[in-house]
């Protein structure tokens, strides 16, 4: 009998994130990359955590371990108790760890992972909100999550295109837009009223934050001298098309609720690869990359056979042992 790596026990599934979290995190500290030593797009908050990061980084590194390793389990609860997936599989936790560490590292990690996981909670609240109906909690926490995020990690700001997005796809109701709007701007209003407080001027922290998105780091997608990197990065975008097409290809399998929520991270994803074309891109993206991406992959990784599978996510962990310790 053959075994399917996509069918594997949850207990699995986390232990081997937390075992490619560990690694990921012990190489960047031995030798770190280039394009991760790029830093940028820090904001207010995310300021106050890196300097905390620098004054003791490998409790820095911890605490980014720790925050990917809750998103990452938050992520493949959602999409199990979503049911969108036919198969029931937890092969989406490891490959958001995969995506958001194993390639690159952003030296600014914990900034950036808090980022990630304000992004993740953003999701969860909008997809949430949306399968259980009228419910202005949702509404309002998917909007503070999406307004906190930037202030940590400036490019996330795009990710507030996500509310529109949701607006028409979910069908929210004017109580839930108003609701949400108003989260969305409470969390950069009320950093600029502590910060007045404190004795700044008022617009500070906006002034911070855009002039963190605006930036220009000199990075880009493409540029790794890495070949492995560049390899991988290949074939993750490879099995998220594939992912694409067996979503376009057998839609009806799955029923309405979750085919509008894979249709909504498919949107998540084009937000997010275009981000990378901002000035103030930096790895960091990477992370957030991981959320639609890791989501996206296990569609056809379901209705593939087995041995495709199993060789198409053997081939992503083996190319990350490589990048671990070839340039």
């Amino acid at each position: 009998m053959q075994v399917s790596i996509i069918r594997q026990t949850p207990a699995a599934s986390v232990m081997l994130m937390l075992l490619l979290v560990t690694i990921a995190f012990v190489r960047f500290a031995l030798a770190p990359y280039g394009d991760e030593l790029i830093t940028g797009g820090i904001a207010t908050l995310g300021e106050l955590v890196d300097r905390l990061q620098s004054t003791y980084p490998v409790w820095g590194w911890i605490l980014s371990g720790l925050t990917i390793f809750i998103s990452a389990f938050n992520i493949g609860k959602t999409t199990s108790s979503l049911g969108l997936y036919p198969q029931r599989t937890t092969i989406t936790i490891p490959l958001f760890a995969i995506i958001s560490c194993g390639i690159f590292i952003a030296t600014d990690s914990l900034a950036v992972s808090i980022a990630t996981l304000l992004s993740v909670q953003t999701m969860r609240y909008l997809c949430g909100g949306y399968v259980r109906g009228t419910d202005l909690n949702f509404a309002l926490y998917a909007g503070l999550c999406a307004g906190i995020a930037p202030l940590f990690y400036a490019p996330t700001t795009t990710l507030l295109l996500l509310l529109p997005v949701a607006i028409m796809m979910f069908g929210l109701s004017w109580r839930e837009i108003i609701v949400m709007i108003v989260g969305a701007i409470f969390p950069l209003a009320a950093t600029c009223y502590v910060g007045w407080l404190c004795g700044d001027e008022f617009a500070t922290p906006a002034i911070s934050l855009y002039e963190a998105f605006t930036g220009n780091y000199g990075y880009t997608l493409w540029s790794s001298e890495s070949v492995v990197a560049l390899t991988l990065m290949g074939i993750i975008l490879f099995a998220t098309i594939c992912g694409i097409i067996a979503f376009f290809g057998d839609r009806r399998s799955v029923a309405v609720r979750p085919r509008t929520i894979l249709a909504f991270n498919i949107v998540f994803l084009a937000i997010t690869l275009v981000s990378f074309s901002l000035p103030s891109a930096t790895v960091g993206l990477f992370s957030i990359v991981a959320i639609p991406a890791s989501v996206l992959i296990p569609v056809g990784l379901v209705h593939a056979r087995d041995l495709f599978a199993n060789l198409l996510f053997m081939t992503i962990i083996i190319l990350m042992f490589v990048h671990l310790f070839i340039a």
